[in-house]
């Protein structure tokens, strides 16, 4: 069991992701890097995470004066909910639930990989 939203918790997703070959087809191509944040919750790291070419090359904690290509950020409690199939993932970006920032066309192109994503990080036994 892990921590939900921590680090190791980031660390299983980039292990359960890279072994998932449905994961690797739809991020095929996909170059970013993104920030994951828990808004209400300053003991939770705030995540950097690195995509390349249908892979997570790197997680791990973002620097201080670090910037992403891209932000996915919310309260905890919709994190949970998300993540126990509550709420839908794509729901709670499209009703702002989950703030996105970034381009929004070009992760629009990959939503099924990000909504793959979602799936595969309800597979990891957690501690809420």
């Amino acid at each position: 069991m892990v921590q939900f939203l921590g680090l190791e918790y980031w660390k299983k997703c980039q292990e359960v992701a890279n072994a998932d070959e449905e994961f690797s087809i739809k991020t095929r191509m996909f170059n970013a890097t993104f920030t994951y944040r828990v808004t209400d919750k300053d003991d939770l790291p705030v995540i950097y995470v690195k995509f390349v070419d249908g892979k997570i090359t790197e997680v791990r904690e973002l620097g201080a004066d670090e910037k992403t290509d891209f932000t996915l950020e919310g309260p905890y409690g919709i994190w949970t909910q998300v993540n126990k199939g509550e709420l839908d993932g794509s729901n709670a970006i499209m009703t702002r639930q989950l703030q996105f920032k970034g381009n929004m066309s070009a992760v629009i192109r990959y939503s099924k990989a990000f909504l793959r994503l979602f799936e595969l990080m309800q597979t990891i036994p957690v501690e809420y």
